[in-house]
């Protein structure tokens, strides 16, 4: 299949799935992140990754620093399982920084096609990746990557839905749509657009990431 083709495809997906947004009817924060994953592989099959960010708000002010850490485990070529805790520091007006951690547990199934690569995550977390972490939360995300032959990006695209195990409703759905440059040996750069549409608020959220991923 034409490579660009594909691109083509892969962006026109997730803006027909964010066309039904009414931006006169909603209120659009933005937002703008940068982090570090640090990743290495203990033992055989087992992976571990220290992730250090910094989220800033429309203006450019510090919103949130977080450092996470994750221990993932591959069961088979098909599946993964993983579990992950975070310290976040809630950066507010006139107070002290407020400090609270957050946790999650997941499975992956994930299978290379080709130059296709599919994979769903199932989560379950006691944060929903805004202000809102009080509460339980089932994470179901698809995602659909492609590797560029001859070339050093490759393209993604994902939808994750985000269910409230309080009220059992769905709070969120989030479309991403991104890409991973490799510099060189075990050294990436990310950047990544997330759209987030609450589905029980008139308000969506535009976040912009870039990353750095280095693999010891």
């Amino acid at each position: 299949m034409n490579t660009k083709l594909v691109i083509s495809l892969m962006i026109a997906v997730f803006f027909v799935a964010t066309s039904n947004v009414s931006a006169q009817e909603t209120e659009n924060e933005f937002q703008t992140r940068t982090k570090l994953d640090l990743s290495f592989k203990p033992v055989k099959k087992l992976k571990f990754t220290i992730t250090p960010e910094l989220r800033f708000e429309d203006d450019f002010s510090l919103d949130k620093y977080l450092l996470e850490s994750e221990l993932e485990y591959k069961l088979s070529k098909l599946f993964t399982l993983g579990a992950s805790y975070g310290l976040v520091g809630n950066v507010r007006d006139e107070k002290d920084t407020e400090y609270f951690g957050r946790y999650a547990f997941n499975a992956t199934a994930e299978k290379k096609y080709g130059r296709f690569e599919p994979s769903f995550r199932l989560t379950y977390s006691n944060y929903s990746d805004d202000d809102v972490d009080d509460k339980n939360f089932l994470r179901y995300k698809a995602k659909l990557k492609y590797d560029i032959p001859n070339f050093k990006i490759n393209p993604y695209v994902s939808v994750q839905l985000f269910q409230d195990l309080n009220d059992s409703g769905l709070y969120k759905t989030r479309y991403t749509v991104g890409a991973d440059y490799k510099l060189f040996k075990k050294n990436y750069l990310g950047v990544s657009y997330k759209f987030d549409y609450y589905n029980t608020e008139y308000r969506n959220r535009h976040i912009l990431s870039v990353g750095y991923k280095i693999k010891f």
